[in-house]
């Protein structure tokens, strides 16, 4: 379906949905779903680029149901919004059929971390700004995902306590709750990583380049400690935050199918997969990354 100028006043909530399409918030504080839209495999318009990118400034989350793209061509249509932003750990391989996509496998489940709330590589100082994940092999009734908007709960805070937080840096690190150690088993290879990837200073509060909102910057997997005051100081604010993320109040939880697709804004909003599936289930999801 070609988009348009009316595919952007209807995301943006301007006017109705043009013929086909249709777009719903999930909840809330987070998430719009978007469907009757199918990209060609080409291009994305600019009209409906501009659109989903507005979307995704005011709702972080945005679903694509099955039949929107494919595992071939879902990065073509993410890589509108920004330039491919290519890491991979050793347990996260490319898709075979799209070199853009690394996979996210069940079968290495016992090396991934992806089920501890997290921003991806967030362990770093020039995270992507946006991720971009296809349901490849979905198993029946089980491995969700959940999202949080880190937006939503800064506007929950106390404006007293956010006044507080906003004075306040955090350090974070890949090895903050292991995920060097679980996946670079050879110690060599191990200590290159932490040379790569060393602990680093970040707001603890943090503004939204383009839309301008606030955001609680912190994650259960990479954030150690606020810098400059007592541990359990520390433990005590980034427990409440972290309690905050993922309260119902901020999060969605997505029920995967295959061939849908799911984008957000990587900055602002965290996410979690459901591991409730039994041992030696298929999960497979493609994921890329985009910066800016």
């Amino acid at each position: 379906m070609a988009a348009t100028r009316s595919t952007v006043r209807a995301i943006t909530g301007g006017a109705a949905p043009p013929e086909g399409v249709h777009v719903a918030d999930i909840k809330h504080a987070i998430g719009s779903h978007i469907a009757g839209y199918r990209f060609d495999g080409v291009s994305v318009p600019d009209d409906f680029r501009i659109a989903l990118r507005e979307l995704l400034q005011r709702r972080g989350l945005v679903l694509f149901e099955p039949g929107t793209v494919t595992a071939e061509n879902f990065t073509t249509f993410a890589g509108f919004l920004g330039t491919f932003f290519h890491y991979a750990g050793p347990h996260t391989p490319r898709a075979p059929e799209n070199p853009d996509a690394t996979m996210i496998d069940s079968s290495r489940d016992n090396r991934l971390r992806n089920h501890i709330w997290h921003a991806d590589g967030g362990f770093r100082e020039d995270a992507p700004a946006f991720t971009a994940l296809f349901g490849k092999v979905i198993p029946q009734g089980s491995g969700d995902t959940m999202f949080a908007s880190a937006a939503h709960v800064y506007d929950m805070l106390d404006p007293l306590f956010a006044q507080y937080l906003e004075s306040l840096t955090v350090v974070q690190s890949p090895d903050a709750t292991g995920h060097i150690t679980e996946r670079y088993l050879d110690p060599e290879e191990a200590a290159q990583a932490r040379l790569k990837m060393p602990p680093f200073e970040m707001p603890l509060v943090r503004v939204h380049p383009a839309s301008g909102r606030k955001w609680v910057a912190v994650n259960e997997s990479y954030a150690c400690y606020i810098k400059g005051v007592s541990r359990v100081h520390s433990q005590n604010i980034l427990g409440i935050l972290f309690d905050m993320i993922k309260s119902p109040e901020a999060t969605c939880r997505i029920e995967w199918r295959e061939g849908a697709l799911a984008v957000w804004d990587n900055r602002v909003v965290q996410h979690r997969a459901v591991k409730d599936y039994a041992p030696g289930t298929a999960r497979i999801l493609y994921r890329c990354t985009m910066t800016a």
